[in-house]
């Protein structure tokens, strides 16, 4: 099972945000982000992706930071869960968000 709290994000460019996806697996699976043209995400200046296991040890918590976002930046992520039973996944929308200026 896969779940995903926010599946529209908006962002302003040059700022940096969080993706959060929800896995049960049993097996335990192998987690994984790619983008929509189904390249994977890997450990970058760009890119940070964090997995952590839960208690009990089938739940996981996937992370994909994304830092100094422009314009290539918006589009859809998807975090996928793979194991010998199958596989998942979500998507995640980034999209284009004015930063407000902080009131008087």
């Amino acid at each position: 099972m896969l779940w995903i709290p926010h599946q529209l994000v908006g962002v302003p460019l040059y700022f940096n945000v969080t993706l959060e996806c929800f896995t049960e697996a049993h097996p335990t699976s192998l987690n994984y982000w790619t983008r929509e043209d189904g390249h994977m995400i890997h450990d970058s200046r760009k890119y940070r992706t964090e997995s952590n296991v839960g208690m009990p040890v089938y739940k996981t918590h996937m992370r994909l930071h994304i830092f100094n976002i422009q314009q290539t930046d918006y589009g859809t992520y998807k975090c996928v869960a793979k194991n010998p039973r199958g596989e998942t996944d979500g998507t995640i929308r980034l999209y284009s968000e004015y930063a407000h200026a902080p009131g008087p």
